[in-house]
């Protein structure tokens, strides 16, 4: 159009026609200011994203605020705002459209912006189910006042809400609310392996795991490492993701959330307790390459670690949950109490129970399949599945 309208110009300079050049001088000027209007259009605008909190448990309801600001001279006659929404958070009071994806919906909105102006907009969110969700990015598209030429630009995810496993009531999982895993009747006093209160000689029937191997070099005799007693207890909650006994059977999405629940449940109620409490996994965190393995402990923020891997986890298992079991026996010390929470009673995970109670270990499993689960000499077991699998 604008060699168009320069050659009008020149034919109506060489004919004398000031009319004709006066108006392709005024669409030329028009032309221009509209291409130098849509190239700084979205140049210097911010866009940012808050939440009123970034933790939240399904069924929480969390405020979005959106700052968008124009800093500079330059106003916008309207700019629209494509922002993708995570599926699992659902907009109660905000516009949204299909995106086109099966993992995000898409928030518009669309304003003026006059120079150095700021506009916020709320949004209500409802937390529909656990996870790691990243709001944006957003898509921008604004322009020229006559609508000749378009500008986009992309504003980044700024925003992560982490939405908690479902916690559930001990009664509703048939468990006792005072002593759910039975470790009141277990030994009164016991060694806290978290806690060193000196070393003493080696005797044959201390375990390996037991020697202080610095104090042995510093005396040149072996030395074992001396535990606090305690009346607590030091727990390893075994999370198997698998709800099949095949990989070529699937998963099964709703199960998977029980079984996550069911773990965020007991490691609450457990840490309450007073008792060192440890995650184990045969799954991954989103992002993440390594299983979780998170060793026992009681520190204050020893449950926000445990809930924060468990709204992070992925529902795929990545190695079978005997192997697993197996995995972390070395870093156990004997004694500890191995909390098997799983879907699957397979033959192998029977016998790597049996050969953990047979180690020394206190075994407890958690049974959250459909039908009751064969029983194994000298582990406590617990049925708990889901609501509706009972038969």
């Amino acid at each position: 159009m604008i060699p168009a309208l320069f050659a009008i110009l020149i034919l109506a300079v060489l004919a004398r026609q000031a009319a004709l050049a006066l108006l392709a001088i005024t669409l030329l000027t028009s032309l221009g200011a509209a291409r130098l209007w849509q190239r700084w259009a979205l140049r210097r605008v911010d866009y940012r994203r808050e939440l009123s909190q970034t933790r939240a448990f399904p069924g929480d309801e969390v405020t979005l605020t959106i700052t968008i600001t124009n800093r500079k001279p330059l106003p916008l006659a309207q700019i629209q705002i494509f922002d993708a929404l995570p599926n699992g958070l659902r907009a109660l009071d905000a516009p949204v459209i299909f995106s086109g994806s099966r993992q995000t919906s898409l928030l518009r909105r669309s304003t003026g912006l006059r120079w150095y102006e700021r506009v916020i907009w709320r949004y209500r969110l409802r937390c529909e189910r656990r996870g790691a969700f990243h709001l944006g990015p957003a898509q921008a598209q604004s322009g020229d006042p006559f609508g000749l030429y378009r500008s986009d630009a992309t504003f980044p995810a700024d925003a992560t809400l982490l939405v908690y496993p479902r916690l559930l009531a001990l009664a509703d999982l048939g468990l006792p609310a005072r002593d759910p895993l039975g470790l009141m009747r277990a030994p009164a006093l016991l060694r806290d392996p978290l806690r060193v209160v000196g070393v003493r000689d080696y005797a044959p029937s201390d375990p390996l795991k037991d020697v202080h191997w610095a104090a042995t070099a510093r005396t040149g005799t072996l030395q074992t490492r001396v535990y606090e007693p305690t009346t607590s207890h030091t727990l390893a909650l075994v999370l198997d993701l698998d709800t099949f006994e095949f990989y070529f059977q699937g998963i099964d999405p709703e199960l998977v959330e029980h079984l996550i629940s069911v773990t965020a449940t007991l490691a609450r109620s457990s840490l309450a307790a007073g008792h060192a409490v440890g995650l184990y996994a045969n799954g991954a965190p989103a992002a993440d390459e390594h299983l979780v393995r998170l060793p026992p402990g009681r520190s204050p923020n020893q449950l926000s670690q445990i809930m924060e891997t468990l709204a992070r986890l992925t529902a795929y298992s990545v190695l079978p949950g005997a192997r697993l079991l197996r995995l972390i026996t070395p870093e156990l010390h004997p004694g500890a109490t191995i909390v098997l929470i799983g879907a699957v009673a397979a033959e192998p995970i029977r016998a790597t129970l049996l050969r953990l109670r047979e180690l020394g270990f206190r075994v407890v499993w958690i049974y959250c399949g459909a039908t009751p689960p064969p029983a194994v000499p000298g582990v406590q077991t617990h049925w708990t599945p889901r609501k509706g699998d009972e038969s």
